[in-house]
């Protein structure tokens, strides 16, 4: 095996520990972690120290980050602490934001910026949900009124975004066999979380929870084996039916969310407890760091400082950005003090994941010129990077947040 794989995950792991490091390092701003990465990457990638260069196995592991930031995105969804007026305003928003995007999209195409202004809309009213769970999480957020506002805003921001882009970027198919494909992909989704609620969750006597039980704290580790094949199933089945990914990704991670909100087992909740621990670890720890690090080491810097075009573009498309996913929000959360607001607004402008695939999509495809998408990415990638602080910073963290105590074990008896 060729040594440049490894020195590329080499440096990319020194960027990612370093990361906290300099965060810890700023002083009275607290910088998210996931920019730090980002910014890191981008610096130590071609185009400015050219410490790192991109490969055939950086970009493997960067689909896996990918997959594992949506997952875990997934997981985080409390669909019970979301459901009422949370989500019905975050759809709600969202379909304002989606009409404001077309309009901005249509606008670009009449300036020869794209030709494909359906999908450059869906680009512009995403949420980069998964860049902002692990904020949430270090800010003490989840549970709050406002991350619950944020995850709802950021579920709608990622979920229809990925169902629309089932049908724009699918020219495999006709329209109607795509339709089939998604619906097909849905029913699966959900058989699997009917079966898991009786099965596991509302089944004390089921196997499957026994021996996670049994192995949670061994080497075995059940738990997480057989999350995992669910995962890469669902990854599969959205890859085999021409979807993408990302929809099997943060499915596999809402089912398997799911089953501690629905168990009325406190041992099952218990387990749940140390399993989010574990996957936590396995993504934030090892898979999540490597995509940012590894987009930052990717983004064609080069492209969009050659381009007077791309860097006109990207203040603008910032600004685009707030208006399609922020002025929504400003407009329609009146229960809110006009400050909250606008820290909504600003972290629900958010983009960066999805934004990447579908400009990086389009460009193969033709729809979008390289400095126009440089542009765009640009200003994803300060989106990111500012965004965040701008709306998370003098936050207070809800009591008993931040604290990551989970609880023993539970016994369980082996069966006769």
């Amino acid at each position: 095996m060729h040594y440049e794989l490894f020195e590329g995950l080499l440096g990319v792991f020194i960027l990612a520990a370093l990361a906290p490091i300099i965060a810890d390092f700023i002083p009275k701003i607290t910088v998210p972690v996931v920019v730090l990465e980002l910014v890191l990457g981008i610096f130590a990638g071609p185009h400015i120290l050219g410490l790192i260069h991109g490969n055939e196995g950086l970009a493997i592991a960067r689909e896996l980050g990918v997959i594992f930031l949506f997952f875990l995105a997934g997981f985080e969804v409390d669909f019970e602490g979301i459901k009422g007026n949370p989500l019905r305003n975050a759809i709600v928003a969202w379909i304002a934001g989606f009409a404001l995007a077309l309009v901005v999209a249509f606008s670009m195409q009449q300036m020869d910026f794209t030709s494909a202004f359906f999908l450059l809309a869906i680009a512009i009213s995403t949420t980069s949900l998964g860049s902002l769970i692990p904020i949430l999480q270090d800010t003490g957020q989840i549970g709050t009124r406002f991350g619950t506002n944020i995850l709802s805003l950021g579920t709608i921001g990622e979920f229809a975004p990925v169902l629309l882009i089932a049908f724009a970027l699918n020219r495999s198919r006709a329209g109607y066999l795509t339709a089939l494909a998604v619906l097909g992909f849905v029913a699966v989704v959900v058989i699997l979380l009917a079966v898991n609620r009786r099965a596991i969750s509302r089944n004390k006597e089921s196997m499957v929870r026994r021996i996670a039980i049994q192995t949670l704290d061994a080497s075995a580790q059940f738990g997480v084996r057989i999350t995992m094949v669910l995962l890469i199933a669902l990854v599969y089945l959205a890859a085999r039916f021409d979807l993408d990914v990302l929809l099997g990704a943060f499915a596999g991670g809402f089912i398997v969310g799911q089953l501690g909100d629905v168990t009325s087992s406190k041992d099952s909740r218990k387990v749940m407890e140390w399993l989010k621990v574990k996957f936590e670890a396995i993504g934030y720890g090892v898979l999540v760091p490597i995509f940012f690090v590894v987009t930052g080491i990717e983004f064609r810097l080069d492209a969009l400082l050659e381009s007077r075009t791309a860097l006109i573009l990207m203040p603008v498309m910032v600004v685009v950005f707030f208006i399609v996913r922020g002025l929504p929000v400003l407009l329609g959360y009146q229960r809110f003090t006009p400050k909250m607001r606008f820290r909504l607004a600003i972290v629900t402008a958010t983009q960066l994941p999805l934004l990447v695939t579908v400009i990086d999509r389009m460009t193969a495809q033709g729809d979008i010129p390289a400095d126009v998408a440089a542009g765009i990415i640009g200003a994803a990638v300060i989106s990111v990077t500012v965004f965040p602080i701008l709306g998370f910073n003098g936050l207070q963290p809800a009591a008993g947040n931040g604290e990551n105590k989970v609880e023993s074990l539970p016994e369980i008896a082996k069966p006769d």
